[in-house]
């Protein structure tokens, strides 16, 4: 009775040693020596049958191993990457919880590094095999730029290199090279252009460059500019380009006249002056790239150039057909008579010369009175008289008799001019005008037009025939330029 009495008293040391021990540190017996609170207490418990391998349930706390498949059982074992800074860890056997609890320990010595936005690949770290701090290797990280599917900007560099006549440019890529890491631009999804202050211009379609790319760039060199659009929307796009470019001075929507009656304007999306000498020495350049818009006649561009202004357009040239409904006339005659006759030619009325009209047949009187007219014609159910006689009581008081018996009489002074003779004779012949500035023809996307003073005369049938009568002679550009557009011009 006093063995079994002395075993257990040393039991109960053994066990209060351990317990004290314990709350200094804590152990954790490898699972396979743990034994299933299940399997304790059970009754009947039927052992493994033969051939079958030893199982046993997880005790309660601990997590049930997840079964592994055939291909995850076949593939080899992969290690969790290090992450920079982490502190190195050893196996252990201890369980869940204590794996738990040990990694709340090890935050305290974690460091964390802020990850680059953009995809890093390196190369030449290698993983210390012991415990020991490693010497610091070097790092070299190269970016991969993702790949963007571009449009086509070759219009785009052949334009450009039209605006700054330095030639072809290479296609060179971009790179940036470091001691730590290096960049570089795939030409075809970023391409390069020069800048006008030697700088250079990124074409970055979609915006897919990272702010750490753009960051880089601009801080090796300040003179690069990254410019995001689509080259397609064209006077959007060049917009940005040429702002990025940095010329002496960019104005948008441009114009420019040339002449006071005949006026020429020249209208172009952009005007680009390189440098401050460029405006002394006539070398402005003038852009059209809206595809709406017609290309400039070549006697339109050589006068241009001649002016100092260099064009550079995309659209194509091509002149509108004559389709006999525009007419342009010029009356250069300054005699009465003959205006009055362009004026009926212009008209296509017919009119009599010195036709004599019978006021009084003398049935009644036994007096026969006629008039002369200077010029006679019927339009419209009108009647029309001109005369160009000088005023006298007789001839007037004759005139008036003749507007008695439902003529139209137009009295023309000698002092009267183009002008004044057609605001006189337009309405008398039931012609509805009014004199003025005129443009040959509305805004349809030509990039010119020609204002003239004279009369706009549209046809009263259905014909649709426009015809401008003017005084003012034509040029040969003018007269160029208004059958460019379709005109019959037709000089007197």
């Amino acid at each position: 009775m006093k063995r079994y009495t002395w075993r257990l008293f040393l039991v109960f040391c053994l066990c209060g040693i351990l317990a004290f021990l314990g709350s200094r540190d804590s152990f954790a017996l490898d699972p396979m020596f743990e034994l299933d609170t299940k399997t304790l207490g059970g009754k009947n418990q039927a052992g493994p049958k033969a051939g079958e391998p030893l199982t046993r349930e997880p005790a309660e706390g601990l997590s049930r191993p997840k079964p592994q498949t055939d291909q995850s059982a076949s593939a080899s074992p992969k290690r969790k990457p290090r992450v920079r800074g982490e502190i190195a860890q050893k196996p252990s056997g201890r369980g869940k919880v204590s794996r738990s609890v040990s990694a709340r320990k090890r935050t305290k010595g974690r460091r964390f590094d802020q990850p680059f936005s953009g995809s890093i690949v390196r190369s030449g770290v290698k993983r210390a095999k012991s415990s020991k701090k490693a010497p610091a290797a070097t790092v070299s990280q190269s970016f991969r730029i993702p790949a963007v599917k571009g449009q086509d900007i070759q219009w785009t560099r052949e334009v450009w290199d039209r605006i700054l006549q330095q030639g072809r440019q290479e296609t060179a890529p971009l790179v940036v090279q470091e001691r730590n890491f290096s960049l570089s631009l795939d030409p075809e999804r970023y391409p390069v252009l020069p800048a006008a202050d030697g700088g250079k211009i990124v074409i970055d379609e979609e915006g897919t460059l990272s702010p750490l790319v753009k960051t880089i760039l601009r801080e090796k060199d300040p003179g690069i500019r990254i410019v995001t659009g689509n080259p397609y929307d064209r006077k959007s796009f060049f917009s940005s380009l040429l702002a990025a470019a940095r010329f002496y001075s960019v104005e948008e929507n441009f114009s420019v006249d040339f002449g006071t009656d005949p006026k020429l304007t020249v209208t172009t999306d952009f005007k680009i002056e390189k440098t401050a000498e460029s405006l002394l020495k006539n070398d402005i350049v003038l852009v059209n790239l809206q595809g709406n818009r017609k290309g400039l006649p070549p006697s339109l561009r050589a006068f241009l150039d001649k002016e100092g202004f260099q064009v550079v357009e995309t659209s194509p040239v091509y002149s509108d057909e004559p389709d006999g409904q525009k007419i342009l006339y010029s009356i250069e005659g300054s005699g009465r008579d003959s205006i009055v006759d362009d004026l009926y030619s212009a008209l296509s009325v017919s009119c009599e010369k010195n036709r004599g009209l019978l006021l009084d047949d003398g049935a009644l009187s036994g007096v026969t009175l006629s008039v002369r007219a200077d010029r006679y014609s019927e339009n419209n159910n009108q009647k029309v008289v001109v005369s160009f006689s000088e005023e006298n009581p007789v001839q007037y008081t004759l005139l008036r008799l003749l507007e008695l018996k439902g003529y139209r009489v137009v009295m023309l002074n000698p002092e009267d001019d183009f002008k004044e003779i057609s605001e006189k004779l337009l309405p008398a012949l039931g012609v509805s005008a009014v004199y003025g500035m005129q443009h040959l023809w509305k805004q349809d996307g030509t990039p010119f037009n020609v204002q003239l003073s004279g009369f706009v005369v549209s046809e009263g049938d259905r014909s649709g025939t426009r015809k401008i009568l003017t005084n003012i002679p034509i040029d040969p550009l003018v007269e160029e330029l208004a059958r460019y557009k379709g005109f019959d011009v037709i000089v007197k």
